[in-house]
């Protein structure tokens, strides 16, 4: 979280817990190239690459402490995908982000 939104959000999270709070007190010039962090997730990637697009979905289970009794493998925190549409030589890639199920919190 501190990579992502710096030490005075990751203060008031530790403190409150309010994710909202946490978010007011983001540093926007902490990680200007980070638009993703999750350095105590749990879970996996699927990676899908085209000539159209590179895709990217992350997705976390909570710690896993105990074998999930479910053949579905349990629940899940969160899904998020990242898509990049194939950019022209000169042009920036443009990252789109999208929260499929759950709530990544402060990783974004």
């Amino acid at each position: 979280m501190t990579l992502r939104h710096g030490v005075r959000s990751s203060l008031e999270y530790a403190k409150s817990g309010d994710v909202a709070k946490a978010r007011a007190l983001s540093n926007p010039q902490m990680s200007p190239h980070l638009s993703f962090v999750d350095m105590a997730g749990h879970g996996y990637a699927v990676v899908r690459a085209s000539a159209e697009a590179f895709e990217t979905e992350f997705v976390a289970i909570p710690r896993p402490l105990e074998r999930s009794p479910g053949a579905d493998g349990g629940p899940l925190t969160y899904r998020v995908v990242h898509r990049a549409a194939m950019w022209k030589p000169g042009e920036h890639p443009r990252l789109e982000q999208r929260v499929i199920e759950g709530d990544p919190k402060l990783s974004i």
